[in-house]
């Protein structure tokens, strides 16, 4: 206390106070010296007033896992690393939240500034080596805004302002960079919250009348769509205007499921079978709504983009026709193109996409069957999966489409994002079950991406968290992703009459049941397809019983590529 009787704390403490005030409940943090006064502050604290702090031993682990969180919770959380070397390994898991819109505060040591006797000043070799002309650059493009605190004084104020831009749409990650010395210094303790998010955008209503007619009088109308929302009302607006008006609804390379596998109207996320027949197309939130190369839009079709940011500027090119664009927050937009559309079902093209549907979903079942057999395949793995899973969730990265799998409602299946940086699934996945831990929490990767996920780091956060994941690596002994990708460009070139594709295989591939068990995990690994249900069934009944982390290593072949 200040000799005005004010409350005087650290500016380390006051960023965390000022957190807590903006909503922010978790912390995940991988620490460093140069937050040392946060962690100082927290330990003379008995923890309220702060958020509640989630170590984890690898920087990617807690990015993603604030990822997972915010999935599951809709609420901004934040992650704390150290200095350039700590944010560089953060970088990936940030330029995965950026490519879905997903909101993280993130926090990382800034080297210190000064070389004197100032509290925080520089006392080791490598706050000389670890200075940066500009540290932020490593990540500046994955943010949407970034800061370097100056003072103590205006920590708090810093800290209300990123939380507010993190969470007003398009929502999105923000950083704040913290040299020591303002993190020592003595300020007011932080008060009321200075500022908030804005509040969502609504639809332009002219707009809105113009995209019903355009879709009302469409023939052959299309809606596509790729993520939802944690609360689920995309999902039942999307439901209610796909029956209302006989739309059929298409799921393209989806990060957050909104669909159920069930709904008669979703005919799946191979667009190539029905984008080029549609004469009105809405496009819902979705980055990427086809690959042009691939799939294109009849030249006279209507194409209307809406959500929150219709035109993704964050993306250099995105060349998809626009015939209208519509920036509104998505349920909003929804709401409101729900009460303009007639609501008046085609008999005829309800009939035709009940059909496409079924058949659609037939071909998952021929695929599933021919990986029953001796080697696993990823649509068996998916089912077998999907046969235990209830209302649980799915984390998967490189594990099949979600149309291989079963859900029964939205927010059950999360992908990883288009921008493919390997190593979210697993950690990601640990966030999510953190929120809810009492959901029965599924992550399926491929060989590949369990190794760049840092699995120890992984286990060893699940056992102090006490999180029983379910973790399926999916191990074809290399990168299918690359096979397939130098297939798709060089069908008939050299590497497709190799033995095997330059770089692909691992060798010798690892034994993941023993690096699981060196965690503490119950591990098992499946050699033969048909044993996958008793292993699964093994699995529920140590996470039920022994409330334990449980990793299956099933061998798996390679695949024809992901749809």
């Amino acid at each position: 206390m200040d000799e005005s009787g004010k409350v005087l704390v650290s500016g380390g403490a006051a960023i965390l106070r000022s957190l807590k005030s903006n909503g922010v409940d978790h912390l995940f943090i991988n620490p460093g010296s140069d937050l040392a006064p946060i962690i100082e502050a927290y330990a003379g604290s008995d923890g309220s007033g702060f958020p509640e702090f989630v170590p984890a031993t690898h920087e990617n682990v807690v990015v993603s896992m604030a990822h997972g969180y915010h999935l599951a919770t809709g609420m901004l959380a934040a992650a704390a690393v150290h200095v350039n070397v700590g944010l560089a390994n953060a970088a990936m898991g940030l330029l995965n939240a950026h490519s879905d819109d997903v909101p993280i505060f993130m926090i990382s040591g800034r080297n210190p500034l000064t070389e004197g006797t100032r509290l925080g000043s520089r006392r080791t070799p490598i706050q000389y080596g670890q200075e940066m002309f500009d540290q932020t650059g490593i990540v500046r493009e994955a943010v949407k805004w970034d800061y370097e605190l100056r003072y103590a004084e205006n920590a708090a104020d810093v800290v209300s302002r990123g939380c507010a831009l993190a969470m007003t749409e398009p929502r999105g990650a923000v950083y704040l960079s913290l040299p020591r010395e303002p993190l020592c210094e003595m300020t007011e303790q932080p008060g009321a919250v200075p500022q908030v998010a804005a509040s969502f955008p609504y639809p332009d209503p002219a707009a809105v009348e113009a995209a019903a007619r355009t879709l009302a009088r469409a023939r052959n109308p299309l809606i596509i769509c790729s993520r939802g929302d944690a609360a689920g009302a995309v999902s039942r607006q999307l439901k209610a205007i796909a029956r209302e008006n006989s739309i059929a609804v298409s799921e393209v390379f989806v990060t957050r499921n909104i669909l159920p596998t069930g709904f008669e109207y979703g005919v799946g996320g191979n667009i190539a079978a029905h984008l080029p027949s549609a004469d009105a197309v809405l496009v819902v939130d979705t980055p990427v709504a086809w690959i042009e190369s691939k799939a294109c839009a009849a030249p006279g079709a209507e194409i209307i983009h809406m959500g929150p940011d219709p035109l993704f500027g964050r993306m250099p090119v995105r060349g998809y026709k626009t015939t209208q664009a519509i920036q509104c927050n998505t349920v909003a937009g929804l709401e409101a193109l729900r009460k303009a559309l007639p609501g008046s079902p085609d008999t005829e093209r309800t009939a035709s996409i009940k059909s496409h549907h079924a058949v659609f979903r037939g071909a998952i079942g021929a695929k599933s069957e021919v990986g029953s057999q001796v080697l696993a395949n990823k649509a068996w793995v998916a089912q077998c999966i999907s046969d235990i899973l209830d209302d649980g969730v799915i984390f998967a990265e490189r594990a099949g489409p979600l149309s291989l799998y079963t859900v029964q409602g939205p927010n059950q299946w999360f992908g990883n994002t288009q921008a493919g940086g390997l190593g979210w699934g697993l950690p990601a996945a640990l966030g999510h079950q953190l929120a809810d831990r009492e959901r029965l929490t599924v992550c399926v990767v491929g060989d590949g991406s369990y190794i760049f996920a840092n699995p120890i780091a992984c286990h060893q956060v699940a056992a102090a968290q006490k999180l029983p994941l379910l973790t399926v690596v999916l191990n074809n002994g290399g990168w299918d992703a690359v096979r397939i990708s130098t297939l798709d460009v060089y069908p008939d070139g050299h590497a497709s009459r190799a033995d095997q594709v330059p770089t692909v295989p691992f060798s010798p591939v690892p034994e993941y049941e023993r690096i699981a068990q060196a965690a503490g995990c119950y591990a098992e690994t499946v050699e033969n397809a048909g044993d996958l249900p008793a292993a699964l069934k093994r699995a529920l009944s140590v996470i039920r019983q022994e409330r334990r982390q449980v990793l299956l290593d099933v061998k798996i072949g390679m695949d024809d590529g992901e749809k």
